[in-house]
């Protein structure tokens, strides 16, 4: 049976684990930003561990508000349904993971947009460079010379 100080400890594991994704987004828009492709790789990694981390605890979470009753409630309402010095005890806990919640939220979005950004420049690139190696004129009206110099298929010996 669990009691409120382990509701408390888990809520707290919460906010290290998100101020710690937050850590980790700020890390990948940094490598994102300096067109670091192995640590935005490593950094999702990091990410990939991370869910797995926040999952136990969410499991956690669920088995320990089943206990004190609160099953399926919110914060919030887990705050009405207390008594005044659980809520002075609570408040402040779900007021930082609230918090921490939306830095990661932000920072998050940024580190996608710059993502996004990235791979969307990539992506003209190599449709520029495919369409200037398909094409039959230079970038300056020319006329391309295909093959090699004095070489055509006619003039190889059988």
């Amino acid at each position: 049976m669990h009691d409120l100080n382990d509701f408390k400890a888990v809520v707290g594991d919460l906010i290290t684990l998100l101020e710690e994704f937050n850590e980790i987004e700020t890390a990948k828009l940094d490598a994102i930003q300096k067109n670091r492709v192995t640590f935005v790789e490593e950094n999702m990694k990091k990410e990939q561990a991370g869910i797995m981390k926040l999952r136990g605890l969410d499991k956690k979470r669920e088995s320990i508000q089943k206990d004190l009753g609160w099953e399926s409630m919110s914060f919030k309402e887990i705050l009405s349904q207390v008594n005044d010095v659980e809520r002075e005890r609570l408040k402040p806990l779900f007021d930082r993971l609230a918090q921490a919640t939306q830095q990661f939220t932000a920072t998050k979005d940024s580190a996608q947009k710059a993502l996004e950004v990235s791979l969307h420049h990539i992506d003209t690139m190599l449709k520029r460079k495919a369409a200037e190696e398909s094409s039959a004129y230079t970038s300056k009206g020319d006329a391309k010379k295909t093959g090699s110099p004095g070489k055509h298929f006619t003039s190889t010996k059988v």
